[in-house]
Order: C-alpha cells, then sequence, then structure tokens
C-alpha cells in the first residue's frame, strides 16, 4: 500500500484521531473499537518543561505530580499535574550528575545518575537528595517492583562508540544492580546480578543491559539490546532464573527514502534489539524493538523491528504486529519515509495501564466505574507518535488509536488511577498530556 509523503503541518490536527486505515492489509486490527469497549485518549496539554529536556517520566503515587529527568541541567524536573489541562512547573531537584531514569515509592524519587554512578535518593516531602547509593558502573534504568520492596538499575556500562568503531565485547562488562528499599536509604547498598553467558546472547561477556521492569512477583525483566536478549532475575535471590533471545523478524517494510511510503518491500531476518519493555497482567512481556547494533551489517541488512512484540517468558513469541504498526502510523500522516532506510519509526519505550471503562471514567478525575480493559502504549520515537493497544486478548491485541506527541517520544507514562496518560518529546523538551474519554 502506498501513502502520499506526510505534510508537517497536519501532524498535530492528526494527534488523537482514532485509526480507521481503510484498504489495508491489516484492516481488521485497526478497526474503531465498539462503543464503550475501551477508553478514547484526547491531549489536553502540551507542556514546555523548565530546563533543557524532558526524557524519562515517573510519578507520584497519587498522581498529581510528575517529575522527568533533565540530562542536560543535571536535574529532576517536577511538574504539577493537578489540573492536567493546566500543567504547571514546580521545582527542580539537582542530582550532580547525568540523570538517565527516575522511579518513585511512596516516599521517595530514585534517581540513576552517570557521571557519579549512583543513585539519588530524593525525599518527595523535602525535595532533597537526602542519601546516595553507589551503584559501581554507568546506570540506564531504574524501577521499583510494586510492593516498594526493591530497586533494580540496569548498569549498562555503555561501549565506546570512538573504540573499535564501537564493536562488542568491550570491558567493563554491565549487570544489574538491586537495592533493597526496607530501612533508612542511609543504609541501602546495591547488589550486583551477573548477566554474563546468559543463554540468547550474542556477547556473552558484554550484556550492556537497556532497560528494566518489575512484576508483582519481584522478577525483574531486562532487556540486553545489543545483545537482542531478554534476562529473567528473582531479586529477593538476586538470580537469574531465564534468558531468551528476541530472535528476528521478516515483514513487508518501506525501505527506501524516495519521497513516497509504500510497504511494499521486504524486511528480511532482521534482529528485533529491543530497547523498552513491559509486564503484562497476564504475566507475559511486550518489547519495543527498536533496533541499535549496526557494526556488523552486510549491504541490505538491517536492524530493529519495527514495532513491538508480545513474549511469554520462555521466549515465545505471542503476537507480532508484522508491518500494521508502521502503517497506522502513515494511515495518521505520521510517517517520516526519511527514516525508511534506515530503522523505520523506532519503536522504543512501552508501557502498559489498566484503565477503567465506565461513562465516569478519566478525564483527569479518576478510573471512574464500570469494567476494565488492559491498554498498552508503544512510543514510535521517529514518528512522534504513540499507538495504543487493548490487550485484553494478548494474542490478538487490537489498536485503537495513534497519538501524536512532541518530538522524539521517550518516556511514556500510564496513569491509570487519574484516567491519564503522558509522554515526554526527548527532542523538544514537551510533555503531552492524554485524558481518558
Amino acid at each position: 500500500m502506498t501513502f502520499p509523503r506526510p505534510v508537517r503541518t497536519r501532524r498535530v490536527a492528526l494527534a488523537s484521531a482514532v485509526v480507521l486505515a481503510a484498504g489495508l492489509p491489516a484492516a481488521p486490527a485497526l478497526a474503531a473499537p465498539p462503543k464503550g469497549s475501551a477508553p478514547t485518549f484526547t491531549q489536553v496539554a502540551r507542556y514546555d518543561v523548565v530546563g533543557d529536556v524532558a526524557e524519562i517520566l515517573a510519578a507520584t503515587r497519587d498522581g498529581r505530580t510528575v517529575l522527568h529527568t533533565d540530562s542536560g541541567g543535571e536535574q529532576i524536573g517536577f511538574v504539577d499535574i493537578s489540573d492536567p489541562a493546566a500543567p504547571k512547573a514546580a521545582g527542580e531537584v539537582p542530582v550532580g550528575g547525568e540523570p538517565t531514569s527516575v522511579a518513585t515509592t511512596d516516599r521517595f524519587a530514585l534517581v540513576a545518575v552517570a557521571g557519579p554512578d549512583d543513585l539519588a535518593v530524593i525525599d518527595l516531602a523535602t525535595r532533597a537528595v537526602i542519601a546516595r547509593v553507589p551503584l559501581g558502573g554507568q546506570p540506564d534504568s531504574v524501577a521499583v517492583s510494586p510492593d516498594g520492596r526493591f530497586a533494580a538499575v540496569a548498569v549498562e556500562n555503555e561501549r565506546d562508540e570512538d573504540v573499535d568503531d564501537g564493536a562488542m565485547p568491550q570491558d567493563p562488562p554491565g549487570y544489574l544492580a538491586v537495592v533493597d528499599l526496607q530501612g533508612a536509604p542511609t543504609a541501602w547498598r546495591a547488589r550486583q546480578v551477573d548477566l554474563r553467558g546468559l543463554a540468547g546472547m550474542r556477547f556473552p561477556t558484554d550484556p550492556e543491559p537497556e532497560y528494566v521492569t518489575i512484576n508483582d512477583r519481584g522478577t525483574a525483566a531486562v532487556t540486553l539490546q545489543e545483545n537482542n536478549a531478554v534476562a529473567l532475575v528473582d531479586l529477593k535471590r538476586g538470580r537469574v532464573t531465564g534468558s531468551f533471545s528476541t530472535g528476528t523478524v521478516t515483514q513487508p517494510a518501506d525501505l527506501t527514502d524516495d519521497g513516497r511510503v509504500s510497504f511494499t518491500e521486504q524486511l528480511t531476518a532482521a534482529r528485533r534489539e529491543p530497547d523498552g519493555i513491559a509486564w503484562t497482567p497476564q504475566g507475559r512481556l511486550i518489547t519495543a524493538d527498536e533496533g541499535d547494533y549496526d557494526v556488523d551489517l552486510a549491504d541490505g541488512q538491517y536492524v530493529g523491528g519495527r514495532g513491538w512484540t508480545v513474549f511469554d517468558t520462555r521466549g515465545g513469541v505471542v503476537f507480532t504486529p508484522g508491518s500494521s504498526f508502521e502503517e497506522a502510523v502513515a494511515a495518521a500522516g505520521l510517517y517520516d519515509d526519511g527514516r525508511s532506510d534506515d530503522r523505520g519509526v523506532e519503536a522504543e519505550g512501552t508501557t502498559v495501564g489498566v484503565y477503567a471503562t465506565g461513562p465516569s471514567a478519566g478525564a483527569g478525575k479518576g478510573p471512574g466505574k464500570g469494567r476494565t480493559v488492559p491498554l498498552a502504549f508503544v512510543g514510535a520515537e521517529r514518528a512522534d507518535a504513540v499507538g495504543v493497544y487493548d490487550i485484553s486478548d494478548e494474542r490478538r491485541p487490537r489498536l485503537l488509536q495513534v497519538l501524536a506527541t512532541g518530538d522524539a517520544p521517550e518516556g511514556l507514562l500510564a496513569l491509570p488511577q487519574r484516567g491519564l496518560f503522558l509522554a515526554s518529546g526527548e527532542g523538544d523538551g514537551t510533555i503531552s498530556v492524554y485524558a481518558a474519554r
């Protein structure tokens, strides 16, 4: 199917339209949902942050204050979204280095900080850094378990692109750092979980963990992006319980930067190389298959799955959208053909939230009444877009909407307790706020 090249000035007008994709091969997956079966999202605000950029997002437990990392400013920004339609600056906290990720507990914000290579602990009541936990290496992502018992930090120890053209392996190897959050933060210590030599890895001595998420059983899922693999870690025991390769995709794609959007070529055996990852309510995993490691590619080869995947915990593929994710982005007028000969839309981040579907749901006022529906959000960094999927049936997810975001969506934050979804724009320093209706 061929689409006209998107006109940039039409992006906002198409921001929250439900994709109806008539005539596409994947049309059944893109059909409008039955009335009342799932919420739809409307953009209610786009906020320009104080400072340099907005990257990773977190929120206080009541969902009324949003935190964002600002790597250039070496600080954490706070934004008051008590009124979702009118976000307000609520202060900044310097963290003494580059914040790469942030997560929250009831009382604290935990900030992964590159430079000092530690976990800065911010008291949410006083907005002061009250402790620092040495990590021993360069952190990338931090997550807190749902019960608040553990924090897990992906210590990437990212390779040097100037050494041997960035080829892997390189020393020192990355690992997962686990912090027990009981007791006073000044007494917290990190313990290391070795991720080397796991099944499914391409470079067994150089894991480079990228992103971490934790389920309600205290199991962390960690993407090893350049290794095209995922590791599972029992945080209480500090032990790897499984790992798997995320494999490759073969599907229709637009591989040519020619001013036309046409999914008539074939992407063949492209490594998924996921970045973001999220647990589903049924205990499966969703990966955002961005792609990254292109050092060893031959002519005509590509990396990145140009979409997302549902896996079981043994690495079995439960669902993959094929080309329909990029086709939906194109139908919304958001596909950038200039990325066709690289990694396409680059699905970078993903998150999951369980939202209410009752008549009073959303609008920033809480979950409302009625049944609930699990939704997956998948960010397309190079399309400035997020796909919203109903994953009630994880074997047959249903696309509900494609939302336009700020430039290069990096952080995705589901706030179902308030009927909200947020996306940060790394490229333009914005936070887009969407309310469920």
